[in-house]
């Protein structure tokens, strides 16, 4: 029997054939149609002068949808640590309350022929220094965990980067106004071993020059780190902004007020929880808290 060949395609055909097994085609028949393999996507067919709407996405103009993840976690538990040593802060400061009018019962300036002559309750005046050396120490560590979840989050959100760079401009002001507290601490300490057992401090016992200058140096330091703590304020407003959290707003707010601080710093905390269960169940390799 003669081979047989594919009219279309020219590939041997078996006998009793009735399709090629090349191309499909009807042995004798009509061609196999053309059009797209199986799996192709379709054809997008454009009709000439019509008019198509703009592509639009699924966020306004002019924003980006943030990207949440593992370092979101950590800055927000940085930022409620922080928060909760500025609790501990404001209790000690109540306590401050108590112990003040303790020395300022036990102290007393008089006037000698020698020159002025102060008086001092040493227990109370160590208990004030101690209560204000602990303070001092909570504050620089929450400016710490402060300014850790700022720049933790200014590598992914700018906005981010000028609180953070307020909030060490603020803990190293601090550092300073700590070391000038010390350097006064120790005037009078050895004010007070020249006055000898009688407690009380001559005027040939402290040099007044150097404790002026170190108040001076303690206010010029003390605008920094007003200017840094603002900072601080910024960056806990935008936290607010970025996670959509009006508490981190309102206790940014509280803070400016001595009286209401305490109560921001209680906002913060709640704020810093919420935002953190907002963001689900942990995705990242990186487990924090």
């Amino acid at each position: 029997m003669a081979a047989r060949f594919c009219a279309f395609c020219g590939q041997p055909v078996l006998p009793n054939a009735r399709f090629c097994p090349s191309c499909g085609a009807a042995v004798g028949g009509a061609p196999p149609p053309v059009g797209p393999p199986p799996g192709a996507p379709p054809t997008l067919n454009f009709v000439p002068g019509t008019t198509y709407p703009p592509y639009t996405t699924a966020y306004p103009a002019g924003r980006i949808a943030p990207a949440f993840g593992g370092a979101d976690r950590l800055a927000l538990l940085n930022v409620r640590l922080a928060a909760i040593l500025g609790l501990v802060g404001v209790v000690l400061t109540f306590a401050w309350v108590f112990v003040t009018p303790a020395i300022t019962a036990f102290t007393g300036v008089t006037t000698t022929s020698s020159g002025s002559v102060i008086t001092i309750d040493l227990s109370a005046f160590y208990l004030l220094a101690a209560l204000v050396g602990v303070s001092f120490v909570l504050v620089l560590i929450q400016l710490f965990y402060y300014r850790q979840a700022f720049r933790t989050l200014a590598q992914t959100d700018r906005r981010f980067s000028t609180p953070s760079s307020l909030t060490l401009l603020a803990l190293v002001a601090l550092a300073i106004i700590t070391l000038i507290l010390i350097g006064l601490f120790v005037l009078i300490y050895q004010a007070f071993v020249c006055a000898g057992s009688s407690g009380a401090i001559g005027s040939n016992c402290i040099d007044a020059a150097q404790v002026l200058g170190l108040v001076v140096l303690l206010g010029i330091t003390a605008i920094v780190l007003l200017v840094g703590y603002i900072g601080l304020l910024i960056g806990i407003w935008r936290l607010g902004t970025r996670y959509d959290e009006s508490m981190f707003k309102i206790g940014a707010v509280f803070q400016i007020f001595p009286l209401l601080n305490i109560v921001g710093l209680i906002l913060i905390v709640l704020a810093a929880q919420s935002a953190r269960s907002k963001l689900g169940p942990e995705t990242s390799p990186l487990q924090f808290g």
